[in-house]
């Protein structure tokens, strides 16, 4: 279990204390989830179909164990998803699935949460403090990279120009680009531009475009996500620009452009049925008082690509 950082303080400290009881107390006795009558909160950084098929995948697993789970989307605001945590912990939720909003903004979050006996699986995208969780479940995102990399450079064996669409408020995206960046050096790639798209669609239009006129030569890009991936697919459509773009999670959409043999060259996927799933085995796990065999737990990850998109075209993996 984590250790407490710091005390809380005021009246919501004491309201939540008094609602976390029954958190704590079973915790210490240990707790059996298929009993039923658990309650569970999800939050994660923005709607997207990738966290909304997790946090399906949660509440399927939950609900069939007789339990309930209650989802709300950060929005990509910290100050609301701090909010979100505080609603969870008076509610008295026996445990929290955390996808931050920021890695680092999220730490007072955390230790209200600690202060009240409330387990914490982060999944996803890694907190800032992993001391101040029970459990990291996620892609090997690093991985991701790699294969996106791999992918690349067998496309383009001579190297050339590239762009990077990065998001570093995120961990989970920090550890793609780094995993991209690593296994490119040495190939004949320069990195022209780097961006943060902030994993939206919107953004990695608009950022896309920009770099198109700057940089003429441009051969490839690499995107930390499918979703920012998408905007510079438009962008490059729009443009009628030959630039091949590789993106991160095997996003639906992604699947369909990837299947048109096109510019959109792969995505390393991730699962988010199975994410969900092993985050709620995490947690009955925690519950039930079991040692965890390691913090963090990862989930494959594959390159879906022309060869094999047809297997995995619909929906999410």
């Amino acid at each position: 279990m984590k250790k407490t950082m710091k005390k809380a303080t005021g009246i919501f400290m004491t309201a939540a204390m008094a609602a976390a009881a029954f958190g704590t107390a079973a915790m210490a006795e240990g707790t059996d989830v298929k009993d039923g009558g658990l309650t569970f909160g999800i939050t994660y950084w923005t709607e997207s179909d990738f966290f909304k098929t997790i946090a399906s995948s949660i509440q399927e697993a939950a609900e069939a164990d007789g339990n309930s789970v209650t989802v709300v989307n950060g929005e990509q605001d910290s100050a609301k998803q701090i909010q979100i945590v505080e609603d969870f912990i008076t509610k008295g939720v026996d445990a929290v699935f955390l996808n931050p909003v920021d890695r680092d903004a999220i730490a007072p979050a955390l230790e209200l949460l600690d202060e009240a006996g409330i387990p914490v699986i982060n999944f996803d995208s890694a907190v800032a403090n992993l001391d101040l969780v029970d459990a990291y479940v996620a892609t090997d995102n690093k991985e991701a990279g790699v294969l996106c990399a791999e992918a690349m450079i067998k496309d383009f064996p001579d190297g050339g120009e590239i762009a990077v669409l990065n998001y570093p408020a995120n961990s989970a995206c920090m550890d793609r680009e780094q995993g991209f960046l690593e296994t490119i050096e040495g190939h004949g790639f320069e990195v022209a531009a780097t961006f943060d798209a902030e994993g939206t669609i919107e953004k990695g239009q608009e950022i896309t475009s920009d770099i198109l006129q700057a940089h003429p030569d441009l051969v490839a890009i690499f995107s930390i996500n499918d979703q920012a991936g998408m905007g510079a697919y438009a962008a490059c459509s729009i443009a009628d620009a030959n630039v091949a773009i590789y993106g991160v999670d095997g996003n639906p959409e992604a699947k369909t452009v990837i299947a048109e043999d096109g510019i959109y060259k792969m995505s390393a996927a991730q699962s988010p049925i199975q994410m969900g799933k092993t985050c709620y085995e995490t947690a009955a796990k925690i519950l039930a008082g079991e040692e965890l065999e390691e913090k963090t737990i990862d989930v494959p990850v594959f390159t879906i690509d022309i060869t094999n998109v047809d297997e995995y075209k619909d929906g999410w993996q």
